[in-house]
């Protein structure tokens, strides 16, 4: 690696390394799995709030109650699209994690197979209505961490579970598949589990997601709004590099920009009460495609010659990134826990946060004041924002472009550490794969 700097060469030795683990395999290929599903559920997700509900921005631009039939019905079914692939993906990974840990070490598919299920098994005893439990009621189960927020702990749940499972296959010592192994494994994962599960909804106080909002809000009582504003973009980053992709929480400044809103409207002028919050500063200027800026990903993605793969997960990502939903890209590269891409991910945000607050602490730009239609193109935020400020438009091509310089060298260095190899190449990865 002549060509490269000394942290550019460590990098690509760790990528390597880090491709190397057989939970990291799985993981991979766990995802790579899900990415139809991410997809279609993403792009019915894109439609239904684009171009189906009265707040989204081709809804309104093109009047598309005027000319498309059966709107009604249209919502219905998109929804019921986005619903069932979107609401299915935590689940997905669970099982495809388990699976594949446990495919490499057994030749029976009941085995596998079995793995898979008990991972799913203990997705749902960790999704359960506490309140059913603890009252002895009918058991009813939650939906919240078993779609794109429940990636995580689907992948956690996978490697449990598939770990498990290849510790006792290895240790097998017939290779027949008689129908009382299977039970006896199956029975006493399936009531551990139950136990653990029981145990886990008694002790919750809170909700998973009411304690990552808590977490989210924790940096805004540091001294500096702008501290804030860091360690907010950084918790949000991490928790999606994660694998926490649904939404997780709120601003909490809607009475800041409703005010902001009145200002423009009952007086001249452009003050507003409150130039700098969230709204302002990360969801129109460091949350281009998603969360980690991931429409700077998916520029340097094409500027970098990526390999036929993800080059083709880039195409398939356009829509739904500029609709800022960043799942397809998230799952299809994969961004979630890699090392490599998680780095310009934490990064860029920070960066075009940075550049954005100094332009807007310094009357450089306008703050947007005016509401946003949902799906709208995010270079075009700040614009539309602003009534149609140009300097806000240049600001949000400049911060698009620091995100794209930041990622480009780490997608070059990821290429550069697929083409030496590791555990597989990422192409290898797609063979087999329902879109390649």
């Amino acid at each position: 690696m002549p060509s490269l700097t000394v942290w550019g060469q460590r990098l690509v030795k760790f990528e390597l390394a880090w491709q190397r683990h057989q939970q990291v395999r799985a993981i991979r290929h766990a995802l790579r799995l899900t990415f139809p599903l991410v997809f279609l559920g993403s792009l019915a997700t894109f439609i239904d709030q684009a171009w189906l509900q009265t707040t989204g921005y081709y809804y309104q631009t093109l009047h598309v109650n005027h000319w498309l039939l059966q709107l009604t019905l249209l919502k219905r079914y998109v929804r019921l699209v986005s619903a069932g692939t979107l609401g299915f993906s935590g689940i997905m990974v669970a099982f495809a994690v388990s699976y594949y840990l446990v495919a490499d070490k057994t030749a029976h598919p009941t085995d596998r197979l079995l793995a898979g299920v008990r991972a799913v098994i203990g997705m749902k005893f960790f999704n359960v209505d506490r309140g059913t439990v603890l009252q002895v009621q009918s058991i009813k189960w939650s939906a919240n961490n078993l779609g794109l927020s429940g990636i995580l702990l689907g992948i956690l749940m996978g490697v449990l579970v598939g770990d498990s499972f290849r510790w006792v296959v290895q240790r097998r010592t017939t290779q027949e598949e008689p129908l009382t192994q299977p039970l006896w494994l199956t029975s006493i994962w399936t009531l551990g589990t139950a136990a653990v599960g029981l145990l886990w909804v008694s002790a919750q106080t809170v909700s998973f997601n009411a304690t990552l909002i808590g977490l989210l809000r924790w940096p805004f009582r540091l001294s500096h709004f702008i501290v804030g504003l860091w360690g907010f973009s950084a918790l949000t980053g991490v928790f999606a590099w994660l694998g926490m992709l649904g939404p997780l929480a709120t601003t909490g400044q809607t009475v800041e920009t409703a005010q902001n809103l009145a200002a423009v409207l009952l007086h001249h002028g452009w003050q507003l009460p409150y130039p700098l919050t969230v709204h302002t500063v990360i969801s129109v200027y460091a949350n281009f495609g998603g969360s980690g800026m991931v429409l700077g990903l998916l520029l340097a993605l094409f500027l970098t010659r990526p390999p036929r793969a993800q080059r083709r997960i880039g195409w398939l990502s356009v829509l739904p990134t500029l609709g800022n939903l960043n799942a397809p890209l998230m799952t299809g590269l994969p961004v979630i826990l890699d090392p490599l891409l998680g780095i310009p991910f934490l990064l860029a945000p920070l960066a075009t946060i940075t550049v954005s607050w100094i332009c807007l602490r310094l009357n450089w730009v306008p703050a947007v004041a005016y509401p946003l239609a949902a799906g709208t193109p995010a270079p075009l935020l700040a614009y539309l924002g602003t009534g149609g400020n140009w300097r806000a438009f240049a600001l949000a091509l400049v911060d698009l472009a620091i995100s794209t310089a930041i990622y480009w060298p780490f997608l070059k260095w990821l290429w550069l550490a697929e083409a030496q190899g590791g555990d597989e190449k990422r192409s290898d990865d797609c063979r087999g794969h329902p879109f390649f």
